[in-house]
């Protein structure tokens, strides 16, 4: 599966939703906050990573809390 930048990925094993700020074939370049709320970057390799579908309703939902 090829990731573009923007796109929100999470590992397959669980873990934070993350963002691709870029993707080669040595890996996916991903930004996300850690649980301390620090910013974290790595590359990651494209095999252990789905793309999330966040959609309209999902949004509307956390508007809602």
């Amino acid at each position: 599966m090829s990731f573009s930048a923007g796109s929100i990925v999470v590992l397959k094993s669980g873990g934070p939703a993350m963002t691709v700020v870029s993707a080669d074939e040595e890996g996916v370049e991903c930004i996300w906050m850690s649980d301390v709320g620090e910013l974290s970057r790595d590359i990651i390799p494209a095999v252990v990573l789905e793309q999330v579908e966040i959609g309209d309703d999902e949004e509307d939902e956390e508007d809602e809390d």
